[in-house]
């Protein structure tokens, strides 16, 4: 290789280092919150790079890199189409209500953000130099979000769940509405995974009783959710007969029925879990939240946001819906991080001050 190359390759390793320091170092402190994911898209940015230019110096290598490149380009031209279809499948099974509507209406503005830019650009005027600015600086934002988002829900994935809480000494298994007050299949798949996490726990702990290690008791099942205006019972009275029904004697489960959101039912298991643990004596440091797959990334980062150590633990959603509930909780987030949001958009109006200007004095 000439000097040029070696530095070049150099200067890309160092910011693998560099990029996979700082994810571990963000694991190791706290894998809920979205800066892991963050590092982990800088880290495979660079590798990436690293290993593209790499390739370019083994025979043959460049033709695949080639290849993949536009395997890529052609899912991504192909995307907004996935998005639309499934955005009407949505619809066709879940009802024409505006939370269903997310991956549609993200399959069209991937499509109409590129035509409404160049439109604006061709028309030549200030404003609309200004306004094309502001629509690729929104663009840019979100999609970034987006991406960064998507990250984190893998880092969530691998360092989520058990990996995090082997041994919990409580499982908490989040609401999800009733329907006639009956448990519905979204709800039934986070209390049977809520049910068999604990299931598994108690059992490693009776073997270990019978072992002669120091028995700890049965961890504690706690159902969280509250009653909705439209429903006859509280949901955390519907899941635990749910779990008796699949095995749990009703001495181990505890209901927190005052919660109707997220971070309600948090902060209230959360007071729960203490009042219990000083009636008894127990202290219930290991806590592992179930939720739905495409739930766990924003219950991760709410549980990190109130200060807890609780991990998260996704139960299997329908392939179908995943994508338009992700796009939701993706809303959902967006809402909780308003001061970059705030201060993307002040760079936001600058840019487009500045477009403006730059157009005018090109007059």
């Amino acid at each position: 290789m000439e000097d040029v190359s070696i530095w070049s390759v150099a200067w890309d390793l160092g910011f693998v280092v560099l990029w996979s320091v700082l994810l571990v170092w963000s694991l190791r402190r706290d894998h809920r919150q979205l800066r892991c994911g963050f590092f982990a898209l800088l880290t495979a940015y660079s590798l990436l790079g690293l290993l593209a230019m790499l390739t370019s110096y083994v025979p043959g290598m460049r033709i695949l890199v080639l290849l993949a490149a536009f395997a890529w380009f052609l899912l991504m031209a192909m995307l907004p189409l996935m998005l639309v279809l499934n955005g009407l499948r949505v619809l066709r099974r879940e009802g024409r209500r505006p939370a269903n509507l997310l991956s549609l209406l993200l399959g069209i503005g991937l499509v109409a953000a590129p035509v409404c830019a160049v439109v604006l650009v061709s028309l030549t005027q200030a404003w609309s130099i200004a306004a094309a600015a502001e629509l690729f600086a929104a663009c840019l934002y979100l999609g970034s979000f987006l991406i960064i988002l998507l990250a984190q829900t893998l880092v969530q994935r691998v360092w989520g769940g058990r990996r995090a809480v082997p041994h919990p000494d409580a499982v908490v298994v989040h609401g999800a509405g009733l329907i006639n007050g009956a448990v519905t299949p979204l709800l039934a798949s986070r209390i049977t995974t809520g049910v068999e996490i604990w299931q598994d726990e108690a059992a490693r702990r009776q073997k270990s009783s019978s072992d002669g290690e120091a028995a700890s008791g049965r961890p504690v099942l706690v159902m969280s959710g509250g009653q909705g205006d439209d429903e006859p019972t509280s949901e955390a009275s519907a899941m635990a007969e749910y779990a008796v029904g699949l095995g749990v004697p009703r001495e181990d489960i505890v209901l927190e029925d005052r919660s109707t959101t997220t971070r309600e039912n948090i902060a209230f298991t959360r007071e729960l879990l203490a009042d219990l643990g000083a009636r008894h004596n127990v202290s219930y440091d290991q806590v592992l939240l179930v939720t739905s797959s495409y739930h766990a990334v924003r219950t991760a980062i709410l549980a990190s946001d109130m200060e807890t150590s609780w991990a998260v633990a996704p139960a299997p959603t329908a392939r179908y819906y995943v994508i338009n509930a992700w796009l939701r909780e993706y809303v959902a987030v967006l809402t909780y991080r308003r001061r970059a949001a705030a201060v993307w958009a002040a760079l936001m109006a600058l840019m487009a001050v500045g477009f403006a200007a730059l157009y005018l004095l090109s007059l």
